[in-house]
């Protein structure tokens, strides 16, 4: 399967994640930081609701764009253009991509993990199990961790995305067509599965047991080499967007249902979905690695990159 970041691989350079940063040289006049808030990232909604970031940077007089950037592989077109210098959320999957196509994207920390935030699901009188959905239309994102929980729950059965019609949509999209009976079941996550479940909807599986998702905070590899100050600072802040959350969690859990237009009950059911602790450790690698034999396996990539060397900068082990 070819994907659109094939096309950086002629001009991209071969990377040596382990050696250490540069110095800067001066600062930048701007960071460009993708904001990404859904399912359910509540650190990034914290930052930005409080301003927090905006603030940390204004103190050496630089400018924070936030673009909204909500889909990975153009996050990482992005990081490899230049035109975006640090990706906020990335899934680990299209960090992988970028990277095995040649994409010069670089893990700094971790963002999340979040198995039981990702479903696939069905409405009342629709599909009630995998084995339910052979010959049945399936609509959600490709290439995505929704992607491989699709792949992963077929395979639990004994079956493959051969046996269902399956419809590349995002979110918003997917749970339009199930909620207007248009596909049988959508793969979903966040409030677009309370949204499903509000009106009556089932869950057919969740990523508990079937995936270990792990999404990640990932620079361009350009912009880490001359502003190591700037990312150590971008970090910084995101540390305390996290912390924030641990120890205001009424006001968290406000912010974020506000964003997401949900209630206070659902934003804390969520809430319990998630964890941002943004140190790197041995499990999520071995998870990463999973991925990775996902996407060979369903020739998403064509060659296999060194997780630890290749693509996770030293310093996401070192997290505060």
């Amino acid at each position: 399967m070819k994907t659109p970041f094939r096309l950086l691989a002629a001009t991209a350079a071969v990377l040596c994640l382990g050696a250490p940063v540069a110095h800067a040289e001066g600062k930048p006049a701007k960071v460009v930081v993708s904001h990404v808030t859904s399912p359910f990232n509540v650190p990034s909604i914290v930052m930005q609701r409080t301003g927090m970031l905006e603030k940390a940077f204004a103190a050496d007089g630089i400018k924070v764009e936030l673009p909204e950037i909500t889909s990975g592989a153009k996050q990482v077109q992005a990081l490899a253009a230049g035109s975006l210098d640090i990706a906020g959320v990335l899934g680990g999957t299209s960090a992988i991509i970028g990277r095995a196509n040649g994409a010069e994207v670089v893990i700094v920390a971790a963002y999340s993990r979040n198995a039981e935030a990702f479903f696939v699901m069905s409405l009342a009188k629709g599909p009630a199990t995998i084995e339910s959905l052979k010959g049945k239309t399936v609509a959600g994102p490709k290439g995505t961790t929704l992607n491989q929980l699709l792949v992963a729950a077929l395979a639990s059965r004994r079956m493959t995305l051969a046996d269902v019609s399956y419809i590349n949509m995002d979110l918003p999209a997917a749970r339009a067509a199930l909620l207007a009976g248009k596909v049988d079941a959508a793969t979903l996550a966040g409030n677009h599965s309370l949204a499903v479940e509000a009106a009556g909807g089932k869950v057919i599986a969740s990523g508990k047991g079937l995936i270990q998702p792990t999404t990640v905070i990932a620079v361009n590899k350009a912009f880490l080499d001359k502003h190591p100050a700037q990312v150590e600072r971008f970090l910084a802040v995101h540390r305390d967007a996290v912390d924030f959350v641990a120890r205001n969690r009424a006001e968290a859990l406000k912010l974020a249902a506000e964003e997401q237009k949900i209630s206070l009950a659902d934003a804390a059911r969520m809430l319990a979905w998630y964890d941002f602790s943004p140190v790197m450790t041995d499990a999520d690698i071995a998870n990463l690695n999973a991925d990775q034999d996902f996407m060979l396996e369903s020739r998403m990539i064509e060659r296999r990159i060194d997780i630890r060397k290749d693509l996770v900068h030293p310093m996401a082990f070192r997290q505060r």
